[in-house]
């Protein structure tokens, strides 16, 4: 008997497994996304934490040199020299230009007039010429500008003119503007402030004096920075010249001059990924091992289940001795041709073994059913894909021809089964001989429908046995009698 096709059970217990191993990895992307997702916000949090620090860090350093810088700019002493008709330059060299280098180091330092012009320039402790500084003034014109606007902003009336609001630093009412830039090739931090009265004197209305200041940064001030802020790798650089491996943030600069502080932050994700993969990974494997036994334990009972439906279904449309289809299978496949119109004409063989009482009752059952089993193979190979042979009983066959249905192939063929049939069948236990009558029907020639079709054949079939068995007999066509068709008929002797 032909075994059902298992491919598809193969494949289901495939799926099986697929599946499992689809909801280990789902679990394992998903804890590794959440994972991912989490160290991605921690970073995030560590940047910001590092980033406002360093923000308040620079500030602090832009505030504390405005602090040096306002013992020259928030003095009485300055703007009583300063707006002067005539300047004292031994003052300025003294009081301004030496304290301005060797107390605070401050590079650059320029004097701008109410007009915005260079009225005083100091290069280290030297008086240089006031147009030196005016490239310096026009690079940093926007620091100026903020001071002088700061200035209006905070300023208040006593007697006859105006004096600041508060400390000029360290106050709400603070009246410099700080920034980081580069002048001529070098980093550093510039400011520019308001000249201002502390105690006493007071200026005009109109623009105030500026005092303009800018000091490098240096190695010495990039260790007390990096000390304070405990940032690995911390520096401040241009921003083009900055490396891209490390974290940044822009803290100064105009235009395409940013400059831009860098450090390399500290990354809590690694901490994270370290303290759960150990954990993830002894729960992964344990959710693997458990997923891999429950789905193989479910792939046999799927397998066995769908082996036995798929053996019910084989069953329910083949003979179980032989393995050809049985007569419900033939019903059906006869039904649609006729129903549906599949083809134009057909045939019905009904065939019954001859002789086939004395190997049951000489050999045993054991012996019968190897005789039916080896002349219902002889048949299924005669017809071939001509049509359907099925087994309707004991030793009844049936059979359905689509292909060569003219009255002399067809009659040809049954002396074939015939004769195939009554060659000896060799068993365990010996050896026998059986014969084949035949009858056979067309449709529609002979009936019109499945049944009527069936019991044309059929009634041949007893007309062959009546006349002596091993032999073809047709179906009655319409008022013809057993006597002319007799004529006709074929007979095989075993």
């Amino acid at each position: 008997m032909a075994a059902p096709q298992r491919g598809f059970k193969f494949n289901l217990a495939i799926g099986i497994y697929v599946l499992c191993a689809a909801i280990v990895v789902g679990f394992a992307g998903s804890n590794f996304y959440v994972l991912n997702a989490a160290g991605d916000v921690a970073n995030q949090v560590q940047f910001n934490a590092e980033a406002n620090l360093v923000s308040k860090e620079v500030k602090l350093q832009l505030q504390g040199l405005a602090s040096d810088q306002a013992e020259i700019s928030f003095l009485d002493e300055t703007v009583f020299e300063l707006y002067r008709r005539e300047i004292d330059l031994e003052y300025v060299q003294e009081e301004i230009a030496e304290d301005s280098w060797l107390e605070h180091e401050f590079e650059h330092v320029i004097i701008v007039d109410e007009q915005g012009n260079p009225q005083i320039t100091i290069f280290r402790d030297q008086l240089m010429e006031p147009r030196d500084g005016l490239e310096n003034i026009v690079a940093n014109f926007d620091l100026i500008q903020r001071a002088r606007t700061k200035y209006f902003a905070n300023r208040k009336v006593r007697g006859k003119g105006f004096v600041p609001i508060g400390d000029p630093v360290w106050s709400n009412n603070a009246i410099y503007a700080a920034d980081y830039r580069m002048v001529e090739g070098q980093l550093g931090m510039a400011v520019a402030q308001a000249i201002v009265p502390d105690i006493l004197e007071v200026l005009p209305d109109g623009n105030p004096k500026i005092l303009f200041i800018f000091r490098p940064l240096n190695k010495f001030a990039f260790g007390q920075v990096r000390e304070q802020l405990g940032l690995s790798r911390f520096s401040i650089v241009a921003q083009k010249d900055a490396n891209p491996e490390l974290d940044q943030m822009v803290i100064g600069g105009v235009g395409s001059a940013k400059i831009a502080a860098v450090w390399e932050a500290t990354k809590p994700s690694a901490h994270i990924w370290e303290k759960a993969l150990p954990f993830l990974a002894g729960l992964l494997a344990l959710i693997t091992v458990g997923l891999g036994f429950i789905g193989y334990r479910y792939s046999k009972i799927v397998t066995r289940i769908q082996v036995s439906e798929e053996r019910n279904r084989f069953m329910a449309e083949h003979d179980a001795l032989t393995g050809l289809p049985n007569r419900l299978q033939f019903d059906n496949e006869l039904d649609n041709i006729i129903a549906k119109a599949e083809l134009n004409r057909c045939a019905i063989i009904c065939t019954d073994l001859d002789k086939f009482k004395d190997v049951n009752d000489t050999y045993g059952h054991q012996a019968g059913d190897a005789v039916i089993k080896t002349v219902a193979q002889r048949i299924a190979n005669v017809v071939g894909d001509k049509g359907m042979a099925a087994r309707v009983g004991g030793d009844e066959f049936i059979i359905l021809l689509r292909d060569g249905l003219d009255e002399e192939s067809v009659m040809m063929l049954c002396d074939n089964i015939i004769e195939t049939v009554c060659e000896e069948v060799v068993f365990d236990n010996g050896s026998a001989e059986v014969g084949a009558s035949i009858g056979v029907a067309w449709w529609p020639d002979d009936a019109l429908t499945a049944k009527s079709v069936i019991r044309s054949a059929d009634q041949a079939l007893y007309r062959a046995k009546e006349l002596g068995r091993g032999q073809t007999v047709r179906a009655l066509a319409p008022n013809e009698t057993p006597e002319r068709r007799h004529n006709t008929d074929r007979r095989k002797s075993i």
